[in-house]
């Protein structure tokens, strides 16, 4: 072994420009991978954050509902809300439960039933001013009091049907039973935010009661954990299916459902084939180079072999001096990517909000401002990757090394 390096070393010092094209490549490769990985996870990241923020972890409902809910079958609904809700409280791993309403209704700020629809939103207070952060989201007026008649737009959907702090709108929805629901309330803030955001209304979970005529009821518990790991939700879940008395409910992680049942999958196949990529050009540069070493040392190398090198000494000078050059253009590679991911992760990159509403929708909170994730684990990752492209590059080269045979080498010209 230790022949091996002081040769891989001597090697890789005698021509100098050559090691440090090598290097150069593979910084170069690290680097983009570093700040590719860094944006990927802290754009991904601050979804699941704001999701589950608004959404909990885990959300318990009726089963039927859910096998339908995109048509909100709203007769299929949590009755005795309060009942189930101690029932989860006592679960291991419960930081918070709250019930929430979440109904489409048509909303107008004249006496004209217009075509403006919105996402109505009902939930306690203590949901609306901790983990969903209402107030901290405000552009005009005041949060939500407590008094019934209230409602706080986004402000998208007040731009679009131009209601104000003071004005009275109407909210058109239905019933659980299908008959409608007319409710006038007074406009007492304006948010701003995510995408969701603008483009919901948020009102007390008793005025969402009295409009689906559910007294007591709700659509959905949301559950919070202590953190967003997607284990962290699925156990919480099983913990919740398996209490007493939850037949018919079904307690879904935030994993589980739309989107990131599909996301999270996506996420894991874009960040493969950006490292694929990266190191199967990177592996091919240094392919190239090594590929000319081994040629340059013909004579050397069958000079060597015969006197005793053997077959596994030539492959393994060869890619001792590769982990070298890896090691040490991954390092930098690593240092070099770090610096503008820190910079997107204190500054970000700010988008339209209308790009950010087109693209999310009124149920998937997305912010106009993207920031990276730049951490540990994917500096390291950065480096054995590094050595890694550095390998991949020199192994088939350093199999033609072990190759050659001794006579033929030492009659080469190189």
């Amino acid at each position: 072994m230790m022949l091996w390096i002081s040769l891989a070393i001597r090697n890789a010092r005698r021509n100098l420009r050559r090691t440090l094209l090598t290097a150069a490549t593979v910084v170069f490769g690290v680097a983009m991978m570093v700040l590719g990985m860094a944006w990927i996870e802290g754009i991904f990241g601050q979804m699941i954050s704001l999701y589950t923020a608004q959404s909990g972890h885990v959300r318990v409902l009726d089963g039927d509902y859910a096998q339908r809910e995109e048509l909100q079958p709203l007769y299929e609904n949590i009755e005795d809300a309060a009942a189930v809700e101690d029932a989860i409280t006592e679960v291991d791993g419960v930081t918070y439960v709250a019930p929430r309403i979440v109904v489409g209704a048509v909303i107008t700020a004249d006496e004209e039933i217009g075509e403006d629809f919105t996402m109505v939103v009902g939930a306690p207070q203590d949901y609306f001013t901790g983990t969903f952060a209402g107030p901290d989201h405000l552009v005009d007026g005041q949060w939500l009091t407590g008094e019934a008649g209230e409602v706080v737009l986004g402000a998208k959907i007040a731009g679009q049907i131009g209601a104000a702090v003071g004005d009275e709108v109407l909210l058109l929805g239905q019933t659980q039973y299908g008959s409608m629901s007319p409710m006038a309330a007074q406009v007492v803030g304006i948010v701003s935010g995510d995408a969701s955001l603008r483009q919901q209304a948020f009102v007390t979970l008793e005025d969402a009661q009295w409009m689906l005529d559910l007294e007591g009821g709700a659509l959905e518990l949301l559950v919070w954990a202590e953190d967003d790991e997607p284990e962290t939700g699925l156990a919480l879940a099983s913990r919740i299916a398996s209490l007493e008395g939850m037949d018919g409910y079904l307690a879904q992680a935030w994993i589980e459902r739309s989107p990131w049942n599909m996301m999270i999958g996506m996420i894991g196949v874009l960040q493969g084939f950006l490292q694929g990529i990266l190191v199967f050009i990177t592996a091919l540069a240094i392919f190239n180079t090594m590929t000319v070493s081994v040629l340059e040392r013909t004579r050397e190398i069958g000079v060597m072999r015969a006197m005793g090198l053997t077959r596994v000494g030539a492959v393994g000078m060869f890619v001792v001096e590769a982990i070298a050059i890896g090691l040490l253009g991954g390092v930098v590679g690593a240092a070099l990517g770090a610096v503008p991911s820190a910079y997107l992760e204190a500054v970000g990159v700010t988008m339209g909000a209308d790009i950010v509403d087109a693209t999310a929708g009124t149920g998937f909170p997305m912010t106009e401002t993207f920031y990276a994730d730049m951490n540990p684990e994917i500096f390291v990752n950065g480096v054995l990757i590094g050595v890694a492209m550095a390998v991949m590059g020199a192994l088939l080269p350093s199999l033609r090394a072990a190759a050659i045979r001794p006579v033929v080498a030492m009659r080469a010209r190189r």
